[in-house]
């Protein structure tokens, strides 16, 4: 049995959303293809943030001088761990989210900052490289975005501004997560009338990736 781990950043809404969707048509196939397996959701609009604010970075030079922390300092730390710990042992991860600005919403670059923590996803090896603690896991990343940005047949190729794809992807590398996988629900506001077209495929692949992730 697999524990999947699925962090979405996007707000609630009782608006229509294509990552939402294809997100949902992923889950609904993969609990039916993995019915024994445990699926924790987590929407990082709607839950606590721990920012790399001035409380983060006093915990930081703290914890490089072994000094005490404050209170709120320890209240803070303590609750960060729960995010760090469920990361740590999960073994599958689906990201979700929208295209913000060729990028990823603040919401999910935050939590990467959380989970990325050295010496528990990462050490520094003898030369200064990063190098991963994370093993034989596996991640997923859905992503819904107005244009065209996943080099489509007949489109220009544009994959050098999905920039939040690619450092989704060399962030959880860099943690030894290194089976990747994109799926991308995107071009409808470009083609608006197409988009329907492009859902549907979407959707199914969505729906195929769910047997086999």
């Amino acid at each position: 049995m697999s524990k999947v781990l699925v962090i979405t950043a996007h707000p609630k809404s009782a608006q229509f959303s294509n990552s939402l969707t294809l997100k949902q048509h992923f889950l609904d196939a993969y609990r039916r293809a993995n019915p024994d397996d445990e699926i924790v959701e987590r929407n990082l609009a709607v839950i606590p943030q721990f920012p790399f604010d001035e409380v983060a970075l006093s915990i930081y030079h703290k914890a490089i001088r072994k000094a005490e922390l404050t209170a709120e300092e320890q209240e803070f730390v303590t609750a960060r761990q729960v995010w760090v710990d469920e990361f740590v042992t999960s073994d599958k991860y689906v990201f979700v989210n929208p295209m913000y600005n060729l990028f990823l919403p603040a919401e999910l670059k935050s939590y990467l900052d959380v989970v990325m923590q050295v010496h528990i996803t990462f050490y520094y090896n003898e030369f200064g490289a990063p190098t991963g603690l994370l093993k034989d896991k596996k991640a997923l990343h859905l992503q819904s975005a107005g244009g065209f940005y996943a080099n489509e047949p007949g489109q220009p190729d544009l994959r050098q501004l999905n920039i939040g794809d690619t450092y989704l992807k060399t962030i959880l590398a860099t943690m030894g997560v290194t089976d990747y996988q994109a799926l991308f629900v995107e071009g409808m506001d470009h083609e608006p009338q197409n988009a329907t077209k492009i859902q549907e495929a979407a959707f199914a692949k969505a729906d195929q990736l769910g047997l086999t992730f």
